[in-house]
């Protein structure tokens, strides 16, 4: 998590400002998320709330709400907050003891501390439910302790973040075909620039957390043994390794050439997305919700949008590795209602639920194989497909130790961010980019070692050799 430490997300808020805060956040919910909400139920215990921040997923979710609402026998009021306030809002509905029922897990916090803290509730789920999910869905230490339930996950780990959308009928017509290599976009984007009807490409350069995570995500396709600057080799920082050095300098060729987009550098998601759905830009990289988002954006859009998948430096075959999947679903510790929560979150095991998430065409269900049937563009299922080949299961430290979760949870921001960091260096203001590297490898190393002495002087029996996998292999998933 970016924004909150666990000493500043955990503790106090100041009072004076919770209410305009939260409200500001929430919002009035609206007559088509709300179906009730309040002051008691009608048959099952008291009304509950549901807050999430998934922006694509606000037309289902209103209409889940409501369908749920009837078969749950309690009032649900469905609330979409904006993933940029999110965090905050639920830090101050903590703090009043208001937080929702039901909540989106953007808190960043291991499992561990969030129970330790009173955030979470056990969540009860049928038989059923636990049988129509895939094998290995919950983990210990990740969704679930001591064989006890906190999260529930509701979308596949089994993604990566810089896809690469590019539009049909701008490749028709300049002739050019889906990029596999960076020589291949250098081509393309040339192309592009050369027949002079159409932008290039656009990025969301403003928005410092979407492009470090597809600077990770190009780095690790380029062969980085690690995530997010991690080494899962070694358990050592490395920022400045030449995948990452790569991907950076790529980008900023893109911005020399001129090939953005006028005004990208400061683009937000929903600017770099709107301009592109317009129907007048050739590329743009986004994570496989695109669709989704532009749907709600430009419709006509969806028959125009293609995909080749992600990059590789030299259009190798593409490898990506991520952990099991985080909890989606929370259920908060003080609800007055936690059996009706609970079978509200079951009901996202259903497949009708997982058919219509695959078909809002956002983050991929965490049953991917029933996305074969749903309808969704051919781009997006040829996406899901390739995410099935492509990406293996990764070593976590707080998987194999649990204790390390004490670790974890001390963490503290460090700033300037990657993100920051490439914002920088695109623009001018960073003329050292492998010194600058090199800085956050060890401003986060510091930290981490700093978090792993607090943990250990507490009790926890923690090192920094616990976040060492020799024994891991790229392209195979880890087995503990």
């Amino acid at each position: 998590m970016s924004t909150f430490s666990r000493r500043h997300f955990l503790g106090g808020a100041g009072a004076l400002s919770l209410g305009g805060l939260v409200a500001a956040c929430s919002g009035s919910p609206s007559p088509e998320g709300s179906s009730g909400g309040g002051g008691g139920g009608t048959g099952a215990g008291a009304d509950i709330r549901w807050w999430d921040h998934f922006g694509g997923l606000q037309d289902l979710h209103a209409r889940w709400a409501a369908e749920q609402a009837e078969k749950v026998g309690v009032g649900i009021e469905y609330t979409y907050n904006e993933p940029s306030q999110a965090t905050e809002a639920l830090q101050l509905a903590n703090q009043s003891n208001q937080l929702p029922d039901i909540y989106s897990n953007v808190v960043g916090l291991p499992l561990p501390a969030l129970v330790e803290a009173g955030w979470l509730h056990p969540i009860e789920l049928s038989e059923e439910a636990i049988g129509r999910l895939p094998e290995g869905t919950f983990v210990e230490g990740i969704s679930m302790l001591d064989g006890v339930i906190y999260a529930l996950p509701a979308l596949s780990d089994r993604q990566y973040w810089a896809c690469t959308w590019y539009n049909s009928e701008i490749a028709d017509e300049v002739g050019f075909e889906g990029p596999k290599s960076y020589d291949d976009l250098r081509a393309a984007l040339r192309a592009i620039a050369d027949d002079g009807r159409y932008a290039p490409m656009t990025l969301a350069l403003g928005a410092s957390g979407r492009i470090r995570d597809q600077v990770d995500d190009l780095a690790q396709a380029g062969g980085f043994p690690g995530w997010q600057g991690l080494r899962y080799d070694t358990g050592e920082y490395n920022y400045d390794h030449d995948t990452y050095i790569n991907a950076i300098e790529l980008l900023k060729e893109i911005s020399d050439n001129g090939w953005l987009l006028p005004g990208t550098n400061s683009f937000q998601i929903p600017d770099a997305r709107g301009r592109w759905a317009a129907g007048n830009v050739g590329f743009f990289i986004d994570g496989p919700w695109s669709p989704g988002g532009v749907r709600a954006l430009n419709e006509e859009h969806l028959a125009r949008m293609a995909t080749s998948g992600e990059l590789t430096p030299e259009g190798e075959e593409l490898v990506i590795t991520r952990g099991a999947p985080g909890g989606t679903w929370f259920v908060a510790g003080n609800s007055a209602n936690p059996e009706a929560a609970s079978l509200v979150v079951e009901s996202f095991t259903q497949d009708d639920y997982q058919a219509a998430l695959a078909e809002a065409m956002d983050q991929p269900p965490l049953n991917l194989d029933i996305v074969a049937d749903a309808d969704v563009i051919e781009p997006y299922a040829w996406l899901i497909d390739d995410f099935k080949q492509r990406v293996f299961r990764a070593p976590q430290v707080q998987v194999r130790n649990i204790q390390a979760s004490e670790a974890l949870a001390l963490a503290t921001p460090v700033a300037p961010t990657l993100g920051d960091i490439i914002q920088g260096y695109l623009g001018g203001d960073v003329s050292d980019l492998k010194g600058e590297l090199v800085k956050l490898n060890d401003a986060f190393s510091s930290d981490l070692d700093s978090s792993i002495e607090q943990a250990a002087g507490a009790g926890a029996e923690v090192s920094r050799a616990d976040w060492e996998f020799s024994d891991w292999q790229r392209g195979q998933d880890y087995t503990y």
